[in-house]
């Protein structure tokens, strides 16, 4: 694990906010669409991988309050300078997806878009029950990953529906799933899927 963490560290020390694969300069849409139609409603927010910070930050102006964690100390930084530069606070902290630095059922909403599918597959499990464990009942969880319809091997893991439904609907409830085409300059195709803890 702290190899991992240190690879992260390493990525965000020696790469430019803009040149990173993952920042869109701003939050992402499919975040932005379920919040403006009320699906995920305004509560106790989770960023994992916040990154940049930009969905934490846009959760943060539409009156959630927001816990982002990031592996990396230098992504929380930039994150944490992110929202102060828009005159926004939130809780920003190292944290790892695998152990949470969040109190069990204190989560209404959590969000993740590009952590879970970097994780090794003995990981998986671990990452599944730790965000089950942070979310209230009913709480929400809104995961991105890329698409087994991604062509090559580079970067992220592929996901099949099956994978995703055999490792979250233990704990989850599917309530939306869809394909797409993801932002940025890469455009992978990619699953995202609401869910609600069971």
């Amino acid at each position: 694990m702290s190899s991992n963490a240190q690879e992260w560290e390493h990525f965000y020390v020696t790469t430019r906010p803009q040149d990173l694969p993952w920042n869109l300069g701003g939050p992402d849409q499919d975040l932005v669409d379920l919040v403006k139609a009320g699906t995920i409603p305004v509560g106790q927010a989770l960023d994992i991988g916040t990154g940049p910070g930009h969905d934490a930050v846009y959760l943060i102006q539409q009156g959630f309050n927001v816990i982002a964690i990031d592996i990396s100390p230098t992504a929380v930084v930039l994150a944490r300078e992110n929202a102060s530069s828009a005159g926004l606070f939130g809780f920003f902290q190292q944290g790892d997806i695998r152990k949470i630095p969040v109190e069990d059922k204190f989560i209404d909403f959590a969000n993740d878009r590009g952590c879970f599918h970097v994780l090794d597959a003995p990981d998986r499990p671990i990452a599944v029950n730790e965000v089950a464990r942070v979310l209230k009942r009913r709480g929400l969880y809104l995961l991105k990953v890329f698409s087994d319809k991604e062509p090559g091997t580079d970067g992220p893991h592929r996901f099949s529906q099956k994978e995703i439904e055999d490792l979250l609907l233990p704990k989850f409830s599917i309530l939306k799933l869809w394909e797409g085409i993801a932002q940025g300059a890469r455009k992978p195709k990619f699953y995202g899927v609401l869910m609600e803890k069971r």
